[in-house]
C-alpha cells in the first residue's frame, strides 16, 4: 500500500521539501514540539493553545490565555507567555495559575517567547529590555540586561541561552553568568532563533516582516515567501517546524527526512501491512529504522530505503489508530493512521 503524501505548503520557496502540519488556526505563533511527537501551538488571535497531532489532527486545549505566545514544560506542565496580561501561567486540570506576573506597558506588547533548560523558565521581560531565569514556584533566579527587546529565546549549544532581539536586529547568546555575547546581526525584527544539536549547531532564525527563516550560521536562506513567520522550533529529525501567522498554519521544511503516512481510514485485508513513505531532503541517505509503535508489529532493522512497512494488530473495535516512531540520527519523528480490519 502506497501512503499519502503529506500536503505540501504552498507560496514557500525552499530548496528542502515544505509540509503543511496544520491549518485553520487563528494567528499561529510560538510552537513546542512534545515527547509524543505532537506540536503545541499558541494562537496568538483567540488564546486558544491547539496540540497538533502526527497525524495532522488539531485539537484545541480547553484553556484560554489572551494573546498565548511563548511555550515551555518543566516535568510535564506546560507554561504559556500571556502577552495580554504580562504574565507567564501554567496550565492545570481546571484553568490556568499566574508562575510570574510581570510590569504591564501601555501598548500592550509585553512578554513574547519563553523557553525552559528542563528546571528553570527562561522569559523575556521584552518591554523591560531584560531576560529573567525563574523557578516554576515563580521566583526570579537571575537577571540579565544589556537588550532592547528580547523577543524570542531558546536553549543553545552548551546549555547557553539563545536570545533573539527583534529591535537590536541581533541574536545573543547567555551563558551562566554576565550579559549577552552578541553572535549574529543585521536582523531586522528577528522573532525566534533555534541552534542545532551539537555536532551541526547551525543557529535558524526568522524575519516575520521579511517572511525568511534563514540560516545564520552559512549565511544562507533556507525558506522564503513565509506570511508573518512567527514561531521556530525543530522536531525529532532536525527539521524545523514554522507558524506562518497570517497563513494560519504550521509548515515543516524537511531538512533530513520527514514520514508520510495513509491519510482517512485504511481498510485492511487479513494480514495486510501498511507502508510508510520516508521524504528525504535532497542529499539525506541516512539509515532509518522504526523503533517503536502502539498497535503495529515491525522490523526495527536500519534501511536507506525510502519506505518502511508496519504490520497492524487486529482491530477490535470500529477504528484503531497505529503510532510509529522511526529514529535517525538526530532522534524520532513520529506518525500515526487509522485503520479497520
Amino acid at each position: 500500500m502506497q501512503p499519502a503524501a503529506r500536503p505540501v505548503a504552498s507560496g514557500v520557496s525552499s530548496a528542502d521539501p515544505v509540509l503543511m502540519l496544520g491549518a485553520g488556526l487563528n494567528g499561529p505563533d510560538d510552537v513546542l514540539q512534545v515527547s509524543d511527537g505532537s506540536v503545541l501551538v499558541g494562537e496568538h488571535g483567540d488564546g486558544h493553545i491547539s496540540r497538533i497531532s502526527p497525524d495532522g489532527t488539531l485539537a484545541r486545549l480547553p484553556q484560554v490565555v489572551p494573546e498565548a505566545e511563548g511555550i515551555a514544560q518543566i516535568a510535564g506542565v506546560t507554561y504559556i507567555a500571556d502577552q495580554f496580561n504580562a504574565r507567564v501561567v501554567a496550565l492545570t486540570d481546571t484553568g490556568v495559575r499566574t508562575v510570574l506576573q510581570l510590569t504591564p506597558v501601555a501598548s500592550g506588547e509585553n512578554l513574547d517567547g519563553i523557553a525552559s533548560d528542563g528546571v528553570r523558565l527562561i522569559v523575556p521581560d521584552s518591554p523591560h529590555s531584560t531576560l529573567l531565569v525563574v523557578d516554576t514556584s515563580g521566583s526570579i533566579l537571575r537577571r540579565v540586561g544589556g537588550f532592547r527587546r528580547p523577543a524570542g529565546v531558546s536553549l543553545g549549544s552548551g546549555g547557553a541561552y539563545l536570545v533573539a532581539d527583534e529591535n537590536a536586529g541581533a541574536v545573543y547568546s547567555v551563558g551562566s553568568s554576565g550579559g549577552p555575547q552578541r553572535l549574529f546581526g543585521g536582523l531586522p525584527g528577528v522573532d525566534d532563533a533555534v541552534q542545532d544539536v551539537p555536532g551541526n549547531n547551525h543557529v535558524f532564525a526568522i524575519l516575520p516582516a521579511a517572511g525568511r527563516l534563514i540560516d545564520l550560521t552559512s549565511g544562507e536562506t533556507v525558506a522564503s515567501g513565509l506570511k508573518n513567520p512567527q514561531g521556530l522550533d525543530f522536531d525529532g529529525a532536525g527539521n524545523l517546524i514554522v507558524a506562518e501567522s497570517d497563513n494560519g498554519r504550521l509548515d515543516l521544511v524537511v531538512r533530513h527526512f520527514a514520514l508520510e503516512a495513509p491519510t482517512g481510514t485504511v481498510q485492511l485485508v487479513a494480514g495486510q501491512s501498511v507502508c510508510l513513505g520516508i521524504l528525504r531532503a535532497p542529499g539525506d541517505t541516512e539509515a532509518v529504522s522504526v523503533d517503536a509503535a502502539s498497535n503495529a508489529g515491525y522490523d526495527g532493522t536500519p534501511t536507506t530505503a525510502n519506505v518502511v512497512e508496519v504490520q497492524p494488530d487486529p482491530c477490535l473495535v470500529a477504528v484503531c489508530t497505529a503510532t510509529i516512531s522511526v529514529h535517525g540520527s538526530a532522534g524520532p519523528v513520529f506518525a500515526q493512521f487509522s485503520y479497520r480490519d
